[in-house]
């Protein structure tokens, strides 16, 4: 037996070798997955995790309360923190009552945001995760309450269904992943948790703007009122296409061109140029609501983060884009103008003018 054992071995070495090449495979793979999320701070620069930020409006919200503390002689944080549980802890009768959140996903969201969020969004939802520094564009920071790919009104708050619909198919052309093969069930808490987090992120942001604005401890419960009416369900609306998608053809499109790069039209020529490229005159030195900086969508590959759909294009520029400065332009135009600037946008898809 022991001769026939070693005879076998001797007989298939390449075996052996393939398994463990395999193995290191796998394992350098994921240690290049899991390294960013990992590094020490020392690793990253004498800011630590806060070196990915370079913008002057994203100042860290500890510094920034910090800096309140030493400018006023005013300790904002034990207040702070105090009416951030008040009036946004789980147990709050205040965010309770109001109706605004499902207490139950919320837990259960925590433990899968932890899971597959944290490294990128943060934990507190502030888009500084250990990740951020190799990412661009950067993660979404949920604590002003702005999300960018929404099916509301301008400026307006997300839809959970925006939410969920982000989750589950990602963002083309980021590094947002989709996240299919996460249960439903869990994609709903998430969607929970992140909707807590950001609104809870938005009462002490806002709460610490008012500070600064009136150079005294704010008034907290105003503070959480403006932002759980913000949330409310039944303030938050979605806009759907006014009427059906109208014929795509050849005038449809060339009405659209020209409204496009008419600058007394739509002019999205001036940022997103002639061609769709992202050339535009006034492409350069855009930034987002951060101050970080932002360049116009080339539109040319077709490739659209807030989805694919007719509908998705239709929403984005009756819209806008929150966070950035592109306009919405509902009521500014009509629906079948609408549908035309759809169709011209559609036709730049794989350019050089590709059909739809």
């Amino acid at each position: 037996m022991i001769v026939s054992h070693n005879t076998s071995t001797r007989r298939h070495p390449e075996r052996s070798g393939q398994a463990l090449a395999a193995a290191l495979f796998w394992i350098f793979g994921a240690l290049l997955f899991v390294a960013p999320f990992y590094r020490a701070p020392d690793a990253l620069g004498e800011e630590g995790l806060d070196a990915g930020r370079n913008a002057e409006m994203d100042i860290p919200f500890t510094q920034d309360v910090a800096d309140f503390t030493a400018d006023f002689e005013i300790d904002l944080a034990p207040a702070m923190e105090e009416a951030s549980e008040e009036f946004f802890g789980l147990e709050s009768p205040t965010l309770i009552s109001s109706g605004v959140i499902h207490a139950a996903r919320v837990r259960s969201g925590e433990v899968s945001y932890m899971r597959h969020c944290v490294g990128c969004h943060g934990s507190t939802g502030d888009g500084a995760g250990p990740a951020t520094r190799y990412l661009d564009p950067r993660p979404r920071n949920f604590r002003r309450g702005v999300f960018k790919f929404t099916s509301t009104v301008s400026g307006g708050r997300p839809l959970p269904a925006d939410i969920f619909k982000t989750i589950t198919a990602g963002l083309a052309g980021s590094s947002m992943p989709d996240f299919r093969l996460v249960s439903e069930e869990r994609r709903w808490d998430l969607v929970e948790y992140v909707r807590y987090i950001a609104m809870r992120g938005e009462f002490e942001q806002l709460a610490l703007d008012i500070a600064w604005d009136e150079e005294e401890l704010p008034d907290f419960e105003e503070a959480a009122e403006i932002v759980l009416e913000r949330w409310s369900l039944k303030k938050v609306k979605a806009v759907y296409p006014a009427i059906s998608e109208t014929d795509y053809d050849a005038d449809s499109i060339e009405r659209g061109r020209a409204m496009f790069v008419d600058a007394q039209g739509a002019n999205c020529a001036s940022c997103h140029g002639n061609g769709g490229a992202g050339d535009g005159p006034a492409a350069d030195g855009k930034t987002d609501d951060w101050g970080y900086p932002l360049k116009p969508r080339d539109l040319r590959p077709g490739t659209y983060r807030a989805g694919q759909e007719p509908a998705d294009l239709y929403r984005s520029i009756s819209t806008g884009i929150n966070g950035t400065p592109m306009p919405s332009y509902l009521g500014a135009f009509e629906p079948e103008q609408i549908w035309d600037l759809v169709h011209f946008v559609q036709s730049l898809a794989g350019t050089d003018g590709g059909a739809r």
